[in-house]
């Protein structure tokens, strides 16, 4: 008999517990059901095919800025993938207060820093110091492709001010006739071709600048000399 009362405790009590956890289960399903989880958007993970895409003036140098310290927030660093058509150059300047450093990912870029004129191949990288003066060219047939980094943040500002392919018709209708006006090195049609022999350093030439660039050199002397 005493047997028979403890089987019959025990199975009570197992009864109860099964009944109790089944209960604790069908409600944490029907707060799920009412309150669906939301997925967290992140800034600190950016696809390349997600990121903003803005080009040059004359077309000849796209560029998406990887880290955005308009977006991850207060930053002391910035990353930016640029895309140099041949022709695409940047002209003698300096930053006052950022270090640069580039990384080439594919073609050859050719890069001045002071003094020293050095070609750029894949898997290398440049160290720019801040104040120092520095311009690129792409002198070759190649598309060539390479990161940008500043730190601390703040020379990526100027991207921003670059058109967004998309933008309304008229901005694209001045876009087109201002380039109709600078004489072009390259057609967006022209295929890429692998391989090309590197340049020798100290043969590098340059394409003639047009009347606007030569305006501003002129002006950027003349800035130059009255800070001096």
């Amino acid at each position: 008999m005493n047997n028979i009362n403890f089987d019959y405790k025990r199975i009570l009590f197992i009864v109860l517990v099964v009944s109790v956890a089944s209960v604790a289960l069908g409600a944490q399903k029907g707060d799920s059901k009412k309150k669906p989880k939301e997925s967290v958007q992140s800034n600190y993970f950016v696809k390349f095919d997600e990121a903003e895409y803005r080009t040059s003036p004359d077309k000849r140098i796209g560029a998406k800025i990887m880290v955005d310290p308009a977006k991850v927030g207060p930053s002391i660093s910035s990353m930016i993938h640029l895309t140099y058509l041949p022709g695409a150059q940047v002209t003698s300047h300096r930053h006052a207060y950022s270090s640069e450093i580039l990384y080439v990912l594919s073609g050859f870029l050719t890069v001045k820093i002071g003094d020293e004129l050095q070609v750029v191949g894949p898997n290398s990288s440049v160290y720019i110091p801040s104040g120092t003066f520095h311009e690129y060219l792409n002198d070759s047939v190649d598309v060539v492709k390479f990161l940008q980094f500043y730190a601390p943040a703040a020379p990526e500002e100027e991207y921003r001010k670059w058109e967004k392919p998309g933008d309304s018709s008229a901005k694209q209708a001045t876009a087109e006739q201002a380039a109709s006006k600078v004489e072009r090195i390259v057609a967006p049609s022209m295929p890429t071709v692998p391989g090309s022999p590197r340049i020798k350093i100290g043969e590098v030439v340059k394409p003639e600048p047009s009347e606007i660039e030569k305006l501003r050199e002129r002006l950027r002397k003349s800035l130059e000399a009255a800070k001096d």
